[in-house]
């Protein structure tokens, strides 16, 4: 019998432990493995987390780009279609024009057609120079209807440049100064008529020759020595009353005073400084052209800023290629002052930072010819002047002497060019003083210039003892010089503004607001017309309240010495916050976009943000009230991001935060769309493009974004 197996039966027997590790280790190893496995399932759920927020991520930016994408080409295609609408109306508006035009039957020729223009031109000037009239009125009614040819020319290249059409436009320049030149002849002739039988005009009281008469445009007025009496001292003129005094020089002599006034200028346009130099990189502007009903050149559109002004470097360059190109000994033409470049003169007028107010005052000392006498029944008179005669301003002392030994000789020759009267005529500083036009608006001192025409330029010497009186608007002065004078004033004297805002004001109409550093502006602009509504505290009478377009109005306002309208080198003059200038005109755009349902306003924060940044307050408004303050909210305008800022104008400190529940969009139009009620999308739906571009127009012209 085998033998039985040890007791313990039931008992278990020890776990065999591999050499070298004790159970402590093993479990160890056992937990360790198992926080790895943990560890590696956290990593793997992670991942997918991850992944999947990175899908979500990359959908939501894909979204994203797909909403800017299409937001953006919303915009474009309003912009687009507004464009489209608008120059389909200025084709039809052209179109009808010269239909009217070719219609009109009133005498006069259509200065568009360049064959019509000349005949008429040419056989004026023959007619006035062969009439004995003396009726000044009726030469005035002429000076009108050649303003209006003038006009419509000038009208005509405006509306072409806004299609960009150019063809023509050298001959309308042309004919303009044909046009000018008439001016002048008609005026010249019927003055030389009326003095040669001055008798007939004489005032009854001082018995010397004067006639006043004006048009809407022009005020003659003429005063002829007749009496010569020694005794009088001065006379007194009833344009702009003037005076003069009367030296013993002129007393005795035969002489004449003419003072013709007029609200348009033909003389600054000459100066080399009244055009902007060409810019690199030519700021983007959609607004009309504001300069005082002047003809510029400049090919490119750019409708507010004066159209032309790179034409004058254009024609520098032009003269010298061809004075290059001349054969030897082929003689270079001189150099005028627009080809030369620009002399530093403390005493030339810098027409890019001076503007004339109040229009030119033409002032000439003219020799009065023979005057007719009676013998007997016979009627004698001296006929052998044929032609108005000028007598120069007297030669400075220094000069005189040498003037006199150089033409010593010439005198005893020949008829000279002009009568030894004049070469003699001298006088002193003269007492002067007239008063500025009632409506010209100055908010500082009157700058007094006088025009010399040797170096087509405006100076401000020749002036001593200038006090302006702004009780009665009077400027009195003392000067040897005669001829035309003008006032000035600085041309940004109203820069930077202080504040802004465009608010709703009614369907299809719109207040714009701005407080300049001198004068507070306000303005109704609907679709086809502006209205100034105020400043009331100031002489502006034949403006405000009266509805007018755009660009008239604002040729308006610069005439009477309210300028705030920045040019194309502004900067120059004004110091400004440098902006994005693509980004600035994006913004206006879509302001007039939303202008008809949101008021904007000048934010503090908009000066300091950045070159590439625009800040600007907007609200919802639909009513006629202004906007509570409470309700301004500041929106940042970057190239491609536009969001509603979290800080307020009320802040102590900007912070950059966007309000929290509200998107990115790619423009500030959909970022109020965002927040807007459904009557305020309706209106905006609704909004005429003609209504988008006139507030456009006044943006672009104001440059408030930069210039505030």
């Amino acid at each position: 019998m085998p033998p039985k197996k040890g007791k313990g039966k039931g008992k278990k027997g020890k776990k065999a432990v591999p050499l070298g590790e004790t159970p402590d280790n093993l479990e160890e190893e056992q937990r360790l493995a198992a926080e790895r496995e943990a560890a590696r399932i956290a990593l793997e759920q992670e991942q997918e987390a991850r992944r999947k927020e990175k899908e979500a991520m990359e959908e939501m930016m894909k979204q994203e780009a797909e909403r800017f994408e299409t937001e953006t080409q919303v915009l474009q295609e309003m912009l687009n279609e507004n464009k489209n609408q608008l120059k389909e109306m200025r084709e039809q508006v052209r179109s009808t024009k010269i239909w009217d035009r070719f219609l009109l039957c009133n005498g006069t020729p259509d200065p568009t057609v360049q064959s019509e223009l000349n005949t008429f031109t040419s056989l004026s000037i023959d007619e006035t120079k062969n009439s004995t009239s003396q009726d000044v009125s009726a030469c005035l009614d002429d000076v009108e209807q050649a303003l209006d040819l003038i006009n419509e020319l000038e009208e005509v290249m405006t509306l072409d440049k806004q299609l960009e059409i150019s063809e023509g436009h050298d001959k309308f320049k042309e004919g303009i100064e044909s046009l000018q030149g008439l001016i002048e002849t008609k005026v010249d002739n019927v003055t030389f008529n009326v003095m040669k039988t001055a008798e007939k005009f004489a005032d009854p009281d001082s018995l010397n020759l004067l006639i006043e008469k004006e048009s809407p445009r022009v005020k003659f007025s003429l005063w002829g020595n007749l009496a010569k009496n020694p005794r009088q001292k001065s006379f007194k003129l009833g344009t702009d009353d003037f005076q003069m005094e009367i030296p013993k020089s002129l007393a005795n002599a035969d002489v004449a005073v003419r003072l013709i006034h007029t609200s348009f200028d033909f003389l600054s346009p000459k100066c080399k400084s009244f055009f902007a130099q060409k810019k690199k990189t030519p700021a983007p502007s959609r607004a009309a052209s504001v300069a005082p009903q002047q003809n510029e050149d400049n090919k490119e559109e750019k409708p507010t800023t004066p159209a032309g002004e790179e034409t004058a470097i254009e024609n520098i360059d032009k003269v010298s290629e061809n004075n290059d190109n001349l054969k030897e000994g082929q003689e270079k033409r001189p150099n005028t002052p627009s080809d030369a470049d620009e002399i530093e003169d403390e005493d030339i007028v810098d027409l890019r930072a001076m503007s004339t107010v109040g229009g030119v005052m033409y002032l000439d000392l003219l020799k009065l010819p023979p005057q007719a006498k009676k013998v007997g029944n016979w009627v004698i008179q001296d006929i052998t002047e044929s032609e108005l005669e000028r007598i120069p301003n007297p030669t400075p002392e220094d000069e005189k002497e040498e003037t006199e030994e150089t033409k010593e000789g010439e005198e005893n020759g020949g008829e000279a060019a002009i009568t030894q009267l004049t070469k003699e005529l001298t006088w002193p500083l003269l007492n002067m003083s007239f008063t500025v036009a009632s409506n010209a608006v100055f908010t500082e001192e009157p700058q007094l210039a006088r025009w010399e025409d040797s170096q087509q330029c405006w100076r401000t010497d020749g002036f001593e003892d200038v006090n302006f009186d702004e009780t009665n608007g009077t400027i009195s002065f003392k000067s040897q010089f005669i001829g035309p004078i003008c006032t000035f004033q600085d041309t940004y004297n109203n820069m930077p503004f202080q504040s802004w805002e465009i608010r709703p004001y009614g369907q299809g109409c719109v207040i714009f607001t701005l407080i300049a550093a001198s004068v507070e502006l306000e303005i109704s602009i609907k679709e086809n017309a502006c209205c100034l509504n105020s400043p009331e505290d100031m002489e502006l009478d034949g403006i405000r309240n009266k509805w007018l377009p755009a660009h008239i109005l604002m040729q308006k306002l610069v005439a009477a010495g309210i300028n705030v309208f920045p040019s194309e080198d502004a900067d120059k003059y004004v110091s400004i916050s440098v902006k994005d200038e693509e980004l600035e005109s994006s913004v206006y755009e879509q302001m007039a976009l939303a202008s008809s349902a949101f008021a904007f306003s000048w934010s503090r924060w908009n000066a300091d943000c950045g070159e590439k940044r625009q800040i600007v307050r907007a609200a919802e408004n639909l009513t006629t009230h202004p906007v509570d303050e409470d309700m301004w909210k500041n929106y940042s305008c970057e190239p491609r991001k536009s969001y509603v800022l979290k800080c307020t104008d009320d802040d102590d400190e900007m912070f950059d935060e966007k309000v929290e529940g509200t998107q990115f969009h790619p423009d500030i139009f959909h970022c109020l769309k965002e927040g807007a009620s459904s009557e305020a999308v309706d209106v905006l739906t609704n909004t005429s493009y003609t209504f988008v571009d006139n507030v456009s127009t006044w943006l672009f012209a104001t440059k408030v974004l930069t210039f505030s």
